[in-house]
């Protein structure tokens, strides 16, 4: 493994964007930019996020690999912030046309953002991995300083939401809905916080962060993706 032009080993696996590297200084744990993959602790998705890990596991053991810097070349948390090829391959990309991975774009490390967006775009119209978005016709929207979430439903036929999870990333708070509840065509359903008044509500008073991205889910039973709602500001 070449870690920006110095020897390095894989010594684990976290999760399908996180994973350690051996150097002669010490062990070093490396965070794959561009993309976001399900966590352990994630709702819903623990299933997803071990075969997120898995997949990553298979692509980087295939080797070898480099790891390369954008601009900013750690985390808050000292992580190292890397593109990751193996070969000429870009693992990101890879793992996001597989199906593991959302785009993340976080400015100024945007140097591969186009080829994964590609991927992501590619693994919505297969619908695989964590993308179930042809089960449903829904739509989603977020009003953060109010606290309110609009669900609709916008395809021709009713729609049952029971059991379903909506899900606030940033925070990974969840609400998850009622058995037997159903959406018919054309209309809309609200899960509220804060003062926000409504019979669907999360647990916790306050839920939307208004000063950072806060992206929303729409989530099967399985933890599968349904609906989003980006709000990753500008990049």
């Amino acid at each position: 493994m070449d870690l920006d032009g110095a020897p390095g080993r894989l010594a684990s696996v976290i999760d399908g964007d996180t994973f350690t590297v051996t150097t002669r200084s010490g062990e070093v744990t490396v965070r794959i930019l561009g993309i976001d993959t399900p966590e352990f602790d994630d709702v819903g998705q623990r299933e997803l996020a071990e075969q997120a890990r898995e997949a990553l596991r298979a692509l980087i053991a295939a080797g070898p690999l480099r790891l390369v810097a954008d601009v900013e070349p750690t985390d808050t948390g000292g992580r190292l912030l890397r593109h990751v090829y193996q070969t000429d391959r870009l693992v990101a990309a890879e793992l996001a046309r597989q199906g593991w991975a959302r785009a993340l774009p976080v400015a100024p490390n945007l140097a591969e953002r186009e080829a994964i967006d590609r991927a992501v775009a590619a693994a919505h119209a297969a619908n695989v991995g964590i993308w179930a978005l042809d089960t449903a016709s829904v739509a989603l929207s977020v009003d953060k300083i109010e606290e309110v979430v609009t669900l609709t439903n916008t395809g021709s036929g009713p729609l049952d939401v029971g059991g379903w999870w909506l899900v606030s990333l940033r925070g990974k708070q969840g609400f998850r809905f009622p058995p037997e509840t159903t959406v018919g065509p054309g209309e809309t359903l609200r899960v509220v916080s804060g003062q926000a008044s409504g019979a669907h509500r999360f647990q916790q008073r306050n839920v939307w962060n208004n000063s950072d991205p806060d992206p929303a889910e729409l989530r099967r039973l399985d933890g599968r993706i349904v609906a989003v709602w980006d709000d990753y500001g500008p990049t």
